[in-house]
């Protein structure tokens, strides 16, 4: 993983819309994440793990595309004041789950030889229009069965800025079946979010600071159902400060204390040998 942190005095990097969303099934006394690891010549966050997602494609934005979801509620559920762009950042999170990890958000199950052409259609870069292919396969996504959790904007002095809006879905079955797709991502795994941060704790894997925050918010659930009531009422845009400290990047998040205030959660991270460590 590298860090691109820019200190000419140049106006910041505009930021460019996302969506990524934490696929959630029921884990022995804890609920378990899907999480993919980025391939390590990634542009962004190459080595990370990281939760399914992506950049907000045009196509996401395509009229007709089927799902159960109206752009003004969209809108609503994300506070935004554009609907149309608050749909099509639910359809780009479910097409990201999909290409990433091979999980279809649909109002109905999704046959696998389903789930596998939709995946396959999707690959080129050329990939048909979203609304034809999913009416080809009788699909209407769920996006109504996203929940917004938080939106995390790049700090300006980094080099490549998203604004991704962070979702919560709830897997249909312990056993869903779920894999990386081998070029953006290589590997996968179910991990309880215990389990994820004691693994970045022994340099096993490396997260995001705001992946390791939302790891820690959601810490203390013990079902799916607690997990996605850690979702606030209203979603703020968070976005950390980037410093250097003796020429090493750091990162600054806001101080916040878990759901039930017990204790606090971490609000700096370090950048070090291509990881990044939590410091305060």
């Amino acid at each position: 993983m590298t860090v691109e942190f820019s200190f000419t005095g140049d106006a910041p990097a505009t930021p460019r819309d996302a969506a990524t969303v934490l696929v959630l099934r029921e884990g022995d006394g804890a609920p378990e994440v899907f999480f993919v690891k980025r391939s390590a010549d990634a542009r962004f966050m190459g080595n990370a793990y990281v939760f399914p997602g992506g950049r907000l494609d045009p196509a996401d934005g395509e009229p007709a595309i089927p799902c159960d979801l109206s752009a003004d509620e969209a809108a609503r559920r994300l506070g935004d004041d554009d609907p149309a762009r608050a749909l099509a950042l639910h359809i780009a999170a479910l097409r990201e789950c999909l290409e990433e990890s091979g999980i279809v958000i649909a109002t109905e199950p999704v046959a696998a030889d389903v789930v596998a052409a939709l995946r396959k259609a999707l690959e080129p870069r050329a990939a048909p229009p979203l609304a034809a292919l999913f009416n080809r396969y009788n699909v209407t996504l769920a996006a109504r069965s996203l929940v917004p959790l938080s939106r995390w904007v790049t700090p300006r002095l980094e080099t490549r800025r998203f604004d991704a809006r962070f979702f919560l879905a709830r897997a249909a079955s312990r056993h869903e079946a779920a894999t990386h797709d081998g070029s953006e991502t290589v590997a996968s795994a179910w991990l309880t979010p215990a389990e994820a941060l004691a693994r970045v704790a022994r340099r096993e894997i490396v997260l995001a600071p705001p992946t390791w925050r939302t790891l820690e918010l959601l810490a203390h659930a013990r079902s799916v159902d607690e997990a996605l009531a850690c979702a606030p009422a209203t979603i703020e845009a968070v976005e950390p400060i980037g410093v250097l400290e003796d020429d090493t990047p750091c990162v600054v998040l806001p101080v916040a204390t878990t759901a039930d205030g017990a204790s606090a959660l971490t609000s700096k991270f370090r950048y070090n040998d291509g990881s990044w460590l939590a410091v305060g």
